[in-house]
């Protein structure tokens, strides 16, 4: 950059309120400066140009010959730097945004934390807006636009299009160490119809999987209690209220067993939802990772 452009520099919004307002005071207002520090810039930018910028025309000033043929030049300069300062500002808002997630409680123990773990390690300044809950709630998030990705049990209206499987995960049936069924090699769901059974509530993904297990096998189950969350659940059953169908647990106490049930569909498809709106920078970012490196680091 040639001395005189870089020196000219700090003095061009002077000069562009003087070409404005052929008036120093009034481009000093509209500067928000005083009048006799427009005049020295001005005094300045001509100095460093060796030619006169303004001249006297009647009670204000004109542009002179030499800074007519420059002030173009100089709006196209700020012109520019306006529209740099506005993609810097852009690209700071896209590398730092926020990304709402819903989920179902069961998957914030592991899966979702693992998930975001690994996206903040290339992108260290996204936030993320959690909210958990039944797999309904999630959905419905989704849909209304509070969430941006949904972390839930998958289901037939959710296809590559507006979806992507993490995992398949046998459903188990969960009994106290004395039940009946507690040495059996597997179970069928038929084989339950005289129990009572402790189970989620409506609204969430595994009371909707053991429903349709229930029609399948065609029994009407006692449910002789539900629950909002799967620990309870098992608690439940280990105090020999009840039984119940559930993922597989990492922890076992004494009191509960699990038995590997026989029917097919006892399974449940975990997985990342996303609504037909058009995702911004960070939540594409997030989802694109999830679908090129998600399965690896879920650990089944």
């Amino acid at each position: 950059m040639r001395d005189e452009a870089r020196h000219l520099l700090p003095l061009i919004p002077a000069i562009l309120a003087v070409a404005e307002t052929e008036h120093m005071t009034e481009a000093s207002e509209l500067l928000g400066v005083p009048q006799p520090t427009v005049s020295r810039q001005i005094a300045r930018a001509s100095s460093i140009l060796g030619v006169q910028l303004v001249e006297r025309s009647g009670r204000g000033i004109a542009l002179t010959t030499a800074g007519r043929i420059l002030v173009p030049y100089l709006q196209r300069v700020a012109v520019d730097l306006e529209a740099g300062l506005d993609a810097a500002g852009e690209h700071d808002a896209n590398a730092r945004g926020r990304i709402a997630i819903s989920f179902q409680n069961t998957l914030g123990e592991d899966i979702v934390p693992a998930l975001i773990r690994q996206f903040r390690g290339d992108h260290p300044a996204v936030t993320f807006d959690l909210d958990q809950g039944a797999r309904a709630r999630c959905l419905d998030r989704l849909d209304d636009g509070l969430a941006d990705l949904a972390f839930v049990s998958l289901s037939a209206e959710h296809t590559e299009a507006n979806s992507f499987q993490l995992y398949d995960e046998r459903l188990v049936l969960v009994v106290p160490a004395d039940h009946r069924l507690a040495r059996a090699r597997s179970v069928h769901v038929r084989d339950t119809a005289g129990d009572s059974y402790i189970a989620m509530g409506h609204g969430y993904g595994m009371r909707s999987i053991c429903e349709d297990l229930w029609a399948d096998a065609g029994i009407a189950p006692d449910i002789e209690f539900e629950g909002r969350d799967i620990h309870t659940v098992r608690g439940l059953v280990g105090a020999g209220l009840g039984i119940a169908i559930l993922p597989r647990s990492r922890g076992l106490g004494p009191e509960v067993v699990e038995v590997k049930i026989s029917d097919p569909a006892a399974r449940r498809r975990i997985g990342m939802v996303w609504s037909g709106r058009t995702a911004a920078g960070q939540v594409h970012a997030f989802r694109t990772m999830v679908i090129r490196s998600g399965r690896s680091l879920v650990v089944r």
